[in-house]
């Protein structure tokens, strides 16, 4: 199902996400923010709900995000004829880790290296389910600019959008959506008995 060419783009995609999520972590540890007002602008954009959900309920929204409404914002994306601008939601889905994982780091540095180590599995899960997502829509959005193109040209290559179209709706359910449930049982339930076995 998984192509070498979709792998190797996927890595390179997954590569940049752990840069990024680096150099924030980096950036905003040196920098020393307000941590009372970062911690209340995540508070702000998580939903109450969200907040007070535990066990499966939490499984539930993460599912709900990351395996349809994030792939659904990516998709949307990749239908404007602009090159890797469905990376916009990878990028964000990485600064904001490394924007606490600083912020941790700074307020107390060992127990931020066990919040990070906790973090790491899920958050690897993840970003590669993500980025294998893009590698997908990377040819899918070839195809949306090259038929834009041939609009202009006289001798046209015939490209079906709709088979393209329906092998990333296939790609989506059978490799991406079951990552996405992996990571929402991995983040519910194996980050917090890593986080534990620190405390031993």
């Amino acid at each position: 199902m998984i192509n070498k060419i979709i792998f190797r783009r996927a890595v390179a995609f997954f590569m940049i996400a752990v840069s990024i999520a680096i150099a924030v972590t980096i950036i905003t540890y040196t920098v020393n923010p307000d941590f009372k007002n970062v911690v209340e602008t995540f508070e702000m954009k998580s939903s109450d709900q969200f907040r007070e959900a535990t066990d499966m309920k939490k499984v539930w929204f993460y599912v709900v995000n990351n395996g349809f409404v994030v792939p659904f914002q990516m998709f949307a994306l990749t239908l404007i004829p602009v090159q890797f601008l469905y990376l916009v939601n990878i990028i964000s889905t990485a600064l904001m880790p490394g924007i606490l994982f600083g912020i941790i780091l700074q307020t107390d540095s060992r127990k931020g290296m066990e919040i990070i180590a906790s973090t790491v599995p899920h958050f690897v899960i993840e970003i590669f389910a993500f980025c294998l997502l893009a590698a997908v829509l990377f040819e899918l959005n070839q195809v949306i600019r090259s038929k834009i193109k041939n609009w202009f040209k006289k001798d046209q290559k015939e490209l079906s959008l709709v088979d393209k179209v329906f092998k990333t709706l296939r790609f989506y359910v059978a490799v991406v959506l079951p990552m996405m449930i992996v990571a929402a049982f991995v983040e519910t339930y194996v980050a917090d008995i890593i986080f534990n076995l620190f405390q031993l």
